[in-house]
């Protein structure tokens, strides 16, 4: 039911990028965009976005005329930022590094109500001034896992544990949802992949920087799977920068496993549930996701995942429901786990994709953020 117009909240969400790059955050950014947009038609509240890097919106997601990017131009971001928050009575912070709009709000108007968006490494330590007091005088603290939250927490023993509610993410409402889960014919034959071979699968951007994926660790599995079975082969899919994409060749040609591994480079957004369909198991057993995406959107495709459980993988698989938990600093639990899965009969894709859906759906999503607002208004 619509409140009146007079009682419905104004929100502004302040945020970093959600169109003009693509990663985890993005991706959360474009549904979190959407949910709100969704909510103002709903009448539970009026909505408005200003991003600091992006210079348009996507009208699938969000309205053009209730959004304002600022192309990098970090000044004037900041400071029509702060200017603006003062009209609202919800600030919504999408990223930490927005903390000094949040403080400042604060400072000048301690009744508006300020909403702070975690995801993963940017808090998993401890913070500067202005972000500390920003979390201290934070409304609410969103955390997209519990693995965050408890990062959170150990770096900032000051904080409430009863303010920061995990709001894990969600599928994009326009992620292509398949109906039949066969294997795309079109992609074996890009990759010169024999049918009858089994495919393992990650997907994710290769930085030299961020060698945490767990890709690595598959490539040596991959080594000592070869030499018991020759029907598999590994796709690592993603952007690779340079640096990185010359260090894993490497690894690849040391490994002995040229034949075996092949590195796709980046994959279009219309052709990413083709990929997750290619594989028999998608598999990353990454150490530092705050919550991990890909995981829940191999899940949708129908797909087997194998994850690591040191960090918010373990959100996205809900404990092993939905998935299997390995150690990701042992070879050989990932090996084990990956022949085992491997001997199973052909996953009922349907049926992952259904479970998957009750949990992370885009409408699950929209209802947990309605939850959330209307308990900060009390």
């Amino acid at each position: 039911m619509k409140q009146p117009l007079s009682k419905i909240p104004k929100l502004v969400f302040l945020y970093l990028t959600g169109f003009s790059f693509t990663g985890g955050i993005e991706k959360f950014n474009r549904s979190f965009l959407k949910a709100l947009h969704e909510l103002s038609v709903d009448g539970i509240i009026d909505a408005d976005a200003i991003s600091s890097y992006d210079v348009h919106t996507d009208e699938k997601y969000f309205p053009r005329l209730r959004f304002k990017g600022f192309g990098g131009k970090r000044f004037w971001f900041v400071t029509v930022s702060i200017l603006r928050s003062l009209r609202y009575q919800m600030v919504v912070l999408g990223h930490i590094n927005l903390a000094v709009v949040g403080y400042v709000l604060k400072r000048i108007k301690p009744q508006h109500k300020l909403i702070i968006i975690v995801h993963g490494i940017e808090v998993w330590r401890e913070q500067g001034y202005f972000k500390k007091r920003a979390l201290q005088e934070a409304d609410s603290i969103l955390s997209v896992s519990h693995f965050t939250k408890q990062q959170l927490l150990k770096y900032n023993p000051f904080l409430k544990e009863e303010k920061i509610r995990v709001f894990p993410n969600t599928i994009d409402s326009y992620f292509g949802l398949p109906a039949s889960f066969s294997k795309p014919a079109y992609l074996l034959e890009r990759y010169h992949i024999d049918p009858t071979k089994k495919i393992l699968v990650t997907v994710t951007r290769m930085a030299f920087s961020e060698k945490y994926k767990g890709y690595d660790v598959v490539l040596e599995v991959m080594s000592k799977l070869k030499e018991k079975r020759q029907d598999i082969v590994y796709l690592i899919c993603g952007k690779a920068e340079p640096q990185e994409k010359a260090r894993v060749e490497e690894l690849i040609r040391s490994y002995g496993l040229e034949d075996n591994v092949q590195m796709t480079g980046y994959v279009a957004d219309h052709e990413l549930n083709d990929h997750y369909l290619l594989s028999d198991v998608f598999v990353m057993p990454s150490k530092k996701e705050g919550f991990g995406i890909v995981f829940i959107e191999a899940l949708a495709c129908g797909r087997r995942v194998i994850a690591g459980n040191k960090d918010g993988s373990v959100d996205a698989l809900l404990n092993g429901e939905l998935g299997i938990l390995i150690d990701p600093d042992h070879t050989e639990e990932l090996q084990q786990a990956i022949e085992q899965t491997l001997a199973l009969p052909v996953a009922d894709g349907m049926q992952l994709q259904q479970q998957v859906l009750s949990h992370f759906g885009f409408q699950r999503y929209k209802q947990r953020l309605k939850e959330v607002l209307q308990e900060i208004q009390q």
